[in-house]
C-alpha cells in the first residue's frame, strides 16, 4: 500500500535561492542575491497555502461524520493564513515595493490577481462556518467543488507571484536596501494575527525536508513561539491540525483521512 501525500494535485513551487544554488554549483556564478532571499521567503509562505489546500482537497471526500467539524476548522485556519497573507501584501507590502521604487502601479497585476478568486475563497471560507454552526451538512464533493472553482486561479497567482518580486532586481538593491527589514516586520506582524493556533496550521504543512532540507530553520520565528505551536498548541488542536500534510517533526506523512493506495 502506498501512502497518501500532499504534494498533488496543486504544485509546490521551488524556491529561487535553492534554482539559483543549483545553477552556481553548474557554473561557479556568484551566490543568491537579496531578490531570490526576499522571492523565497515568499515562497514559503505560498507552498504552505498549498499543501495545505492539497491536504483539504485530497482528504475532503473521506472524512468521517465525527471529523467534520475538526475538518472544516482546518479549512479555517488554511482560510486565515491565506487572508492575512494577501491582506498584509495589499495594505502594506505592494504599497511599500511601490514608494521605493516610485512606481506607481507596479504591484497592481498581483492586486488583480487577488480579485480572481476572491470570491471563491470567500465561498470556501462561508461553507466551514455555516457547517461548523449546524447550518448545512457537510459534503466532501462540495469542497472539492468549491476549490475547483477557485484553486486553478490561486495557484497560478501563487507561482507568477514570485518573478514579479525577482523582477524587482532590475530597480537595484541600494534602492530597496530596506525591504529585507520590511519582510520581517511583516512577518513578525503575521504571526500575530493568526496566533498560535494559526502557527500549528503553518508547521503542520511546512516540510522540512523540501529541497534538500535547506530550509530547517525557517521560518524566523522566536525559539518560545516555535516551542510553543509545536508542543502545547500542537495537541490543544490536534482535532484540526490532525489533517495537515505533516507531523509535528515537519515530515511529509500519509494523510490522515485517505485511504492508502494500492
Amino acid at each position: 500500500m502506498a501512502p497518501v501525500y500532499a504534494d498533488h494535485p496543486f504544485s509546490l513551487i521551488s524556491t529561487p535561492v535553492f534554482l539559483a544554488k543549483g545553477k552556481n554549483e553548474e557554473t561557479h556564478k556568484t551566490q543568491p542575491d537579496m531578490f531570490d532571499e526576499l522571492a523565497s521567503e515568499m515562497v514559503h509562505v505560498h507552498n504552505m497555502v498549498i499543501r495545505g489546500l492539497n491536504s483539504i482537497y485530497l482528504q475532503a471526500p473521506h472524512i468521517q461524520p465525527a471529523d467534520e467539524k475538526g475538518f472544516c476548522q482546518y479549512i479555517l485556519f488554511w482560510h486565515t493564513l491565506l487572508h492575512s497573507h494577501h491582506t498584509g501584501e495589499e495594505t502594506m507590502l505592494f504599497p511599500e515595493v511601490e514608494k521605493l521604487t516610485g512606481v506607481e502601479g507596479l504591484m497592481e497585476t498581483n492586486v488583480e490577481q487577488h480579485k480572481a478568486f476572491h470570491d471563491g475563497i470567500d465561498s470556501f471560507k462561508a461553507y466551514a462556518e455555516s457547517v461548523l454552526a449546524g447550518a448545512q451538512q457537510y459534503q466532501g464533493a462540495k469542497v472539492v467543488a468549491i476549490i475547483d472553482g477557485f484553486g486553478p486561479a490561486l495557484i497560478q497567482h501563487l507561482a507568477d507571484e514570485v518573478p514579479s518580486l525577482l523582477g524587482l532586481r532590475q530597480y537595484g538593491k541600494d534602492k530597496l536596501a530596506s525591504l529585507p527589514a520590511f519582510f520581517d516586520a511583516e512577518g513578525e506582524k503575521a504571526m500575530k494575527e493568526i496566533g498560535l493556533a494559526g502557527m500549528v496550521f503553518a508547521f503542520a504543512n511546512l516540510d522540512m525536508q523540501y529541497e534538500n532540507a535547506m530550509w530547517q530553520n525557517w521560518p524566523p520565528a522566536p525559539p518560545p513561539v516555535k516551542i510553543l505551536a509545536k508542543s502545547v498548541f500542537w495537541w490543544l488542536n490536534a482535532d484540526a491540525r490532525k489533517f495537515g500534510a505533516v507531523d509535528r517533526m515537519g515530515n511529509m506523512r500519509h494523510l490522515y483521512a485517505v485511504p492508502e493506495t494500492s
